[in-house]
């Protein structure tokens, strides 16, 4: 992945009439603005955009121009990735939009591909429980039973960075561990080399603490009893347990668009205007957006997508700037309470940063 440009392998299907077999190229694709599909699938989950691709590319094979693929058609099953290539020399009516669905399928499983290459779904539920404080269940684990799990993750991973990345998230997501000698404990079973816990040991930098200090006020201290705590107040309303978590961001957001952001946690460099103001003008707003929409057929949405491109916002447009960096997880918050409250978010940072560039940053 390079900016908007993603390399992935392009798999061409054969057929015994030519007598060629399946090949696979190397290819790059650009993922922007002007692919529809990009726009659509954006921030939404891996299983949705694979789930919504299958259900486009049957609906075409499953037309009565795709009925040549009889074999496949109203199977129920997904198509495999030779099935699709196949479908895209059998439905040249469909080529351009096959194409493209295709393209994104094979950059979807590859994505996939790669993420159970490195064992991640494992360790999906232990990251999100010491993230969230509570399992898939709703259940409060106790925090040496966590923190049990976290060293018998170390012993399962042979990747140094793999085992930096739950230590990293074990500390951080409980605002410290309670005891230098737990921290010990976890740098021994860890094995991380000197580059590896200078890294961890920066987290300090950013205001999280590798050990609790003695008198830390309330806010971060909540892990002085039995219990994990969680480290964002907001809630995910995700279906997949593997993405319980919401980023601190967006509660802050959703406080922003609700008009309950506090004034003094972020306060005003221009007067604001009183509350009643703010109140009548967003309820002429409302009002006219309903007028218009009702008038003219082209001021209302042209999609049922829920893309957030294909909803019309209301009321005021809400600027967020991230000094620092910002990841791939906060933006898609960013539309998650786009898309839920009708509120325009434009977001910017000096610049977004994948994992490992925050740990060799």
């Amino acid at each position: 992945i390079d900016d908007e440009k993603i390399t992935y392998d392009s798999v061409t299907a054969g057929t015994s009439k030519e007598g060629t077999g399946e090949t696979t190229t190397r290819m790059d694709a650009l993922l922007n603005d002007n692919d529809e599909v990009w726009v659509e699938l954006k921030g939404k989950h891996i299983a949705e955009v694979i789930q919504t691709l299958s259900t486009k590319i049957r609906d075409i094979v499953n037309s009565s121009t795709g009925s040549a693929l009889s074999g496949s058609k109203a199977s129920g099953k997904a198509l495999s990735i030779n099935q699709m290539a196949k479908a895209l020399k059998a439905l040249p009516e469909y080529r351009e939009i096959m194409s493209k669905l295709s393209q994104h399928m094979q950059i979807a499983h590859q994505c996939m591909d790669a993420f159970n290459k490195q064992g991640l779904l494992e360790l999906t539920e232990l990251e999100q429980t010491l993230a969230t404080g509570k399992t898939d269940e709703g259940r409060t684990p106790k925090l040496k039973a966590l923190l049990g799990q976290v060293v018998e993750e170390f012993r399962k991973r042979n990747d140094s960075a793999m085992r930096l990345r739950i230590l990293a998230i074990a500390i951080v997501s409980q605002r410290g561990l309670s005891s230098q000698s737990d921290l010990k404990k976890l740098l021994n079973e860890a094995n991380l080399s000197e580059d590896e816990i200078s890294a961890l040991r920066n987290l300090e930098k950013l205001g999280c603490p590798l050990v609790q200090k003695d008198g830390q006020n309330s806010k971060y201290a909540r892990i002085g009893g039995k219990k994990a705590s969680s480290f964002s107040e907001a809630e995910n309303e995700s279906e997949y347990s593997s993405s319980r978590y919401a980023c601190p961001l967006k509660s802050i957001l959703q406080d922003a668009t609700s008009g309950n952001l506090s004034v003094e946690e972020y306060p005003s460099v221009m007067p604001l205007p009183d509350d009643n103001a703010l109140n009548q003008s967003a309820m002429k707003k409302v009002s006219s957006v309903r007028k218009a929409a009702s008038a003219s057929n082209r001021w209302g949405s042209k999609t049922s997508s829920s893309s957030s491109s294909g909803k019309r916002k209301v009321g005021s447009r809400q600027l967020v700037f991230v000094v620092g960096g910002m990841c791939y997880s906060e933006l898609r918050a960013a539309r998650e309470v786009m898309d839920a409250s009708g509120t325009e978010i434009v977001t910017g940072t000096t610049k977004f940063i994948t994992p490992s560039e925050f740990i060799s940053n």
